[in-house]
């Protein structure tokens, strides 16, 4: 008898794409220029939630260039591309982090991420 497991338990665990320090930058750069449209805890208020299955199932085929861009460019939503490239790409890390993408030892690199073709699937419900 064959057992089936769920399709999360059989994907492959996500790479590390951001160091532990771009995703600590992340959080107060988060805080001050995101949350107050995605919430504090990323779960949405005015803006879409930005953690979990709400925001990146895998059925939806984001990748994290897609979401990256849209971010560096049309964010914050009052003054869209007006921070620097270290602030976006801790951002990112910061979202990646909350979304249960482990940190490794390299940094994102802003051009390099922007077309990224890494799959975005958020590993917490």
């Amino acid at each position: 008898m064959t057992s089936l497991l769920p399709a999360l338990a059989m994907a492959a665990p996500p790479p590390a794409l951001y160091t532990a320090a771009q995703a600590a930058a992340g959080a107060p750069a988060y805080a001050a220029n995101c949350a107050m449209c995605h919430g504090a805890d990323l779960t949405g208020q005015s803006g879409p939630p930005l953690v979990g299955q709400a925001f990146a199932p895998a059925a939806n085929g984001y990748t994290v260039g897609a979401i990256f861009s849209i971010l560096a460019a049309q964010m914050p939503a009052g003054a869209p591309g007006s921070l620097t490239h270290d602030q976006y790409t801790a951002i990112m890390a910061y979202i990646l982090q909350k979304n249960g993408y482990p940190a490794g030892s390299t940094a994102l690199d802003f051009t390099a991420t922007q077309s990224s073709a890494v799959p975005l699937v958020s590993q917490v419900p």
